[in-house]
């Protein structure tokens, strides 16, 4: 059987770009704010005043930028690479840094539905067990807010694919096309 590949529901670009405004915005704020506090405080005309002092300032913004950025970015990166992929004996979750794998045995399909997060909010993740959380990505394994431990792929669309386990994590899914991802598995595990 070949992989049937189901790419996760696409992120929002915007919302992605207005995260990274915002964190320009909050830490240029932030060190405006703590160079008045600063240059309140010590001789302007002096070394420290002329030098040391903007020195240190600027190059402590453009780390903490570098920092926000890179983070938000690997987060944004992260959730454009995953997929879920249905192999013959297997469902992959193909993810940089949470990536997992379950055979269909450990499934229970015929109890898998399509629910909407936005009616159905006991569904959604509530405290992060070992997970990244942005804005606009969710990836791990987090408590669901009815206590339930689930592994948890998806970008804040609000149709996912729930799929309890044998085990003690259910599976919290948004692929692009939830339907057809839940009918491709059903299939799956069938042949």
């Amino acid at each position: 059987m070949e992989a049937r590949i189901f790419p996760i529901f696409p992120q929002s670009t915007s919302l992605f770009v207005k995260v990274l405004i915002l964190a320009f915005a909050i830490t240029t704020l932030f060190f405006v704010l703590l160079s008045l506090a600063i240059y309140a405080v010590i001789d302007i005309d002096g070394e420290v005043g002329r030098i040391a002092a903007p020195v240190a300032l600027g190059s402590s913004w453009a780390m903490m930028l570098f920092i926000f950025f890179s983070v938000f970015i690997w987060y944004y990166l992260s959730g454009r690479r995953t997929n879920f992929a249905l192999i013959e004996t297997h469902l992959l979750i193909r993810n940089s840094a949470h990536g997992q794998n379950f055979t269909y045995d450990q499934l229970k399909t015929d109890e898998a539905r399509i629910i909407d997060l936005r009616t159905e909010l006991e569904y959604l993740p509530g405290k992060k067990i070992f997970a990244i959380k942005a804005f606009f990505f969710y990836g791990g394994a987090y408590f669901l807010k009815n206590g339930e431990k689930a592994h948890v792929f998806y970008t804040g669309m609000p149709r996912v694919v729930y799929i309890p386990t044998h085990s003690e994590h259910a599976l919290l899914l948004g692929p692009e096309d939830p339907e057809g991802f839940l009918q491709a598995l059903r299939e799956s595990v069938s042949s």
